[in-house]
C-alpha cells in the first residue's frame, strides 16, 4: 500500500485545485461572474471618493452614489452570506459579529437619546458602515482578488492626490469651488473658515491640500493608508515605492502633523516586518512596548494626552487642545456611558476656555459621546476582530502578495486606532475604515478555506490512489 507521505500533492497541484474549488464556490454563491464582482468593487471605490457636493437628497436623507451602491450591495452580500452558509463555504471571523452589532447599537443608542430624529441620523451611518464591511467581506473571494482591488485603489489614490494638489497650486479649494460652481452646493462652515483664513484650511499662510475629501487631515489619513498598503503589498515593484512616495507628497501638502506621524509609524512597522521575517512575536513585542509607554505616561503625567501627543512630535498647541477635548468630553461620556449624549448632545465645551468649537478631534471619544462607550468599543472591536485569527502571512495557501496585503491591512488598522485618539473620522474615511476591516477578514477566511480545500484535495487523491 502506498504511504500517505508518498501520495501527498505537491504545492502547485494543491494550489490549482483549491483555486478552482474556491472560485466554484464563490460563483455558485454569487450567481455572477468573478470579473463582474471585482469591477463592481472598483466602481464602488471610485464613487467613494466623489466629493460631498455631488450628493443628493431623497426625502430627508442626504445620499451619495457610494451610499446607494453600498446599500444595494449590502442586501446582495446578505443573500450571498446565506447561500454560503448553506454550502458551508464560510468562516466566522470575530469582526463578522462585531460589525453588525456595532451598527445595531448605533441605531439603538441614537433612538434612545434622540428618538426618530436620532435614528434617521445614525441609521444611514450604521447601514453604510456595516454595508461597506459586508461588501468587501463577501464580494471578494478568488485568488488575488483582494490584491487586484488593492492595486486599483492605489492607482485611484494617485488621481485623488493629483486633484488635491490643485488646492495649493491654485491657492484655493479647487474641488470644492469647482463642485459649488456646478451644483450650487455650499458649506457655510467652509465659507467662514476661508474668509477668516482659519487653520482648518490654511497653514503658514498656504492653503492645505484637501481635494475631494472634507478636511485636510482626512486627506492626509487616506494618503497614509494607501501609501502603506502599496509599500508593503507591492514592495518588490517600482509601483509600490512610487505610490508610497506620491502618498508622502500628499501628506506633506496636507500640512497635517498627525497623519505625518501615522505615516512614520506605518513605515516603521513595515520596515520591522521586513527586517524580522522569522521573529513571530514581533507584534506582541510592539504591543507590549506601546502598552508600557501608555501606562507609564498615564501613571506619572498630570496631562497624559498632551504628553503622548507631544511625544509624537505634534505641536504643543495641538497637544494641549486635545487634552482639553478629552478633559471636557470624557466627563460627558461618563455621565451617560451606555448610550452617550446623542448625536447633537450638549457637552458644555464652552466651560473650557481652551476650546473654540464643539468639534471633537478624537474619533473614539466622539463615537462614545454619540453612541456610548459600547458603540465606540464595538467599532474598535470590529477593526481588531478582523485580525483576530492572527498573522496569516505565513499561510502557504495565500499568494505572496495576499500575505503581504494582510500585513499591510493590519498595519493600516493600527494607524486607524492610533489616529482615532487625536483625529476624527467621518464621510469617506468612515467608509474606508469598514472597507479595510472587511478586506482583512476576507483574507483570513481565504486562508482557512483554502487550507480546507487542500486537505480535501489530498484526501480525495489518497482515496482514488488506494482504489487503484
Amino acid at each position: 500500500m502506498l504511504s500517505r507521505k508518498s501520495l501527498e500533492l505537491d504545492s502547485s497541484v494543491q494550489f490549482a485545485y483549491l483555486q478552482d474549488r474556491q472560485q466554484h464556490l464563490v460563483r455558485r454563491a454569487a450567481g455572477g461572474s468573478l470579473s463582474g464582482t471585482e469591477l463592481y468593487l472598483k466602481l464602488l471605490l471610485v464613487t467613494i471618493f466623489l466629493p460631498e457636493g455631488l450628493s443628493f437628497f431623497i426625502g430627508d436623507f442626504r445620499l451619495s452614489v457610494a451610499r446607494v451602491l453600498i446599500i444595494v450591495s449590502f442586501l446582495v452580500a446578505i443573500s450571498r452570506l446565506s447561500q454560503r452558509l448553506s454550502s458551508r463555504a464560510v468562516v466566522c471571523v470575530p469582526s463578522d459579529i462585531m460589525a453588525p452589532t456595532a451598527g445595531a447599537w448605533m441605531m439603538l443608542a441614537a433612538t434612545v437619546m434622540d428618538g426618530f430624529t436620532g435614528l434617521k441620523g445614525a441609521g444611514i451611518d450604521a447601514v453604510v458602515f456595516v454595508g461597506a464591511y459586508m461588501t468587501f467581506r463577501y464580494f471578494l473571494g478568488p485568488v488575488d482578488s483582494s490584491v487586484r482591488v488593492a492595486r486599483f485603489a492605489c492607482k485611484l489614490i494617485i488621481l485623488v492626490i493629483g486633484v488635491a494638489l490643485l488646492d495649493p497650486l491654485n491657492d484655493r479649494l479647487f474641488t470644492y469651488e469647482f463642485v459649488k460652481g456646478i451644483t450650487g452646493y455650499v458649506k457655510f462652515s467652509y465659507e467662514d473658515a476661508l474668509v477668516q483664513k482659519a487653520e482648518t484650511f490654511f497653514r503658514d499662510g498656504v492653503i492645505r491640500a484637501m481635494g475631494p475629501l472634507e478636511h485636510s487631515i482626512l486627506f492626509g489619513a487616506v494618503c497614509v493608508w494607501f501609501g502603506t498598503i502599496a509599500f508593503i503589498t507591492f514592495r518588490s515593484e517600482v509601483f509600490g515605492w512610487g505610490i508610497a512616495a506620491v502618498a508622502l507628497i500628499g501628506v506633506i501638502f496636507s500640512h497635517a502633523k498627525s497623519p505625518l506621524l501615522a505615516y512614520l509609524i506605518g513605515f516603521a512597522l513595515a520596515i520591522l516586518y521586513a527586517a524580522t521575517p522569522r521573529f513571530k512575536a514581533r507584534w506582541k513585542l510592539v504591543g507590549l512596548c506601546v502598552a508600557a509607554v501608555v501606562i507609564t505616561v498615564f501613571t506619572f503625567s498630570g496631562s497624559p494626552v498632551a504628553t503622548l501627543v507631544r511625544m509624537g512630535g505634534v505641536s504643543a498647541e495641538a497637544a494641549w487642545y486635545r487634552q482639553a477635548i478629552w478633559e471636557t468630553g470624557g466627563p460627558a461620556v461618563l455621565a451617560s456611558p451606555i448610550f452617550g449624549i446623542g448625536l447633537n448632545g450638549d457637552w458644555n465645551w464652552q466651560a473650557n476656555g481652551a476650546l473654540v468649537s464643539e468639534s471633537v478631534d478624537a474619533f473614539w471619544l466622539a463615537a462614545a459621546m454619540s453612541y456610548g462607550i459600547p458603540g465606540s468599543a464595538l467599532v474598535l472591536l470590529t477593526l481588531i476582530g478582523a485580525c483576530w485569527l492572527g498573522s496569516i502571512d505565513k499561510s502557504p495557501h495565500l499568494t505572496p502578495q495576499e500575505a503581504r496585503l494582510s500585513v499591510a491591512l493590519g498595519i493600516v488598522i493600527a494607524t486607524i486606532v492610533f489616529l482615532g485618539f487625536i483625529v476624527h473620522f467621518w464621510g469617506i474615511c468612515w467608509i474606508l475604515i469598514a472597507v479595510f476591516a472587511g478586506m482583512r477578514a476576507n483574507l483570513a477566511e481565504a486562508a482557512v478555506l483554502r487550507e480546507r480545500a487542500a486537505r480535501t484535495a489530498e484526501d480525495r487523491f489518497l482515496f482514488d490512489a488506494r482504489r487503484v
